[in-house]
């Protein structure tokens, strides 16, 4: 029964709808007020609030007291007669002809709205943005580090690096926690947020991200014969990657060098020539180290006899 009087319902209204649109034709947009599309409603009048919160109206009445409300010469609502006192309680306050319609509230709606909307778009805009291309590579490298030195320890300064490598996720989610603090009122300041990640911007001017030097890496502490390594890559606050190699006996860099044309040494530290070392290098890199740690022990036996 309940179904067969909503069909009613809704068929009344059409024919409504109709005989409003032949007694004036008019290019604004219109909609039907029934229970069953409160919503598709809702979301006319909440456009109309984005563009400004105050609005004229006019209220024309049939003579069945079926209303035809409209605002400026933007939007028609139809209202039948039995659904007048729920339509009203959209507004503040009681709606008459040749009034100023006042959209505040709904405009803070609005607003909440978008801010939910950006709110969890964060999240999802951060782990997308740790799974992008130079991320992925610097993930590569750290694994291929490891296959070819081995991994005593994952060292990772909280203070300088915002996210690391071994607890990606959970690092993730307390940055995402502190610029929704930082920025979850602030829907300006989310929107370029949002925009800034996702065309890889640098974020150090936002004040949270600003703290870091990095935003995502880690430092590795191999051992190879005694012989102390510690593998650095990172991701800075402007999306560049660096990565460097530190290496524990300055004795056997100085035996290297010569060889090591590759790359560009400062004191006990090699970095790239580019952005990042090609992962076939720490193959060669490991391989030369052994050759040379072997010469130095002949050499040094030989000293001794």
């Amino acid at each position: 029964m309940e179904d067969y009087m909503n069909m009613c319902d809704e068929l009344s209204a059409i024919e409504l709808e109709r005989r409003f649109r032949l007694l004036e034709a008019t290019t604004m947009d219109a909609v039907t007020f029934l229970p069953t599309n409160l919503g598709a409603v809702r979301a006319a009048v909440k456009n109309l609030a984005k563009k400004k919160w105050k609005w004229g109206l006019s209220i024309l009445e049939d003579d069945n007291g079926n209303k035809d409300v409209r605002i400026e010469n933007v939007l028609r609502i139809i209202v039948p007669k039995e659904h007048w006192i729920e339509f009203q309680g959209m507004f503040e306050g009681e709606l008459n002809d040749d009034m100023e319609l006042n959209l505040q509230e709904l405009l803070n709606e609005v607003i909440e709205d978008e801010l939910l909307d950006l709110r969890k778009s964060l999240k999802p805009a951060l782990v997308k943005m740790t799974n992008e291309q130079q991320f992925a590579a610097l993930n590569t490298s750290i694994k291929v580090w490891g296959s070819v030195f081995g991994v005593d320890k994952v060292i990772t300064d909280k203070k300088k690096v915002a996210i690391s490598t071994v607890q990606k996720g959970r690092d993730t989610q307390h940055l995402y926690g502190q610029l929704l603090r930082a920025y979850g009122e602030d829907k300006g300041g989310l929107e370029m947020m949002l925009e800034d990640i996702g065309n890889d911007r640098p974020l150090g001017a936002y004040t949270v991200v600003k703290k870091y030097d990095y935003l995502y890496g880690d430092r590795v502490v191999s051992t190879l014969q005694d012989v102390t390594l510690i593998f650095e890559a990172v991701v800075d606050t402007a999306f560049m990657t660096s990565e460097s190699i530190y290496i524990g006996d300055s004795d056997l860099l100085d035996e290297m060098e010569d060889q090591l044309t590759s790359v560009k040494r400062v004191r006990n530290v090699l970095y790239p020539m580019a952005e990042r070392f090609d992962v076939g290098f720490f193959n060669q890199l490991r391989n030369l180290m052994e050759e040379t740690l072997e010469e130095m022990d002949d050499k040094s036996v030989e000293s001794e006899e």
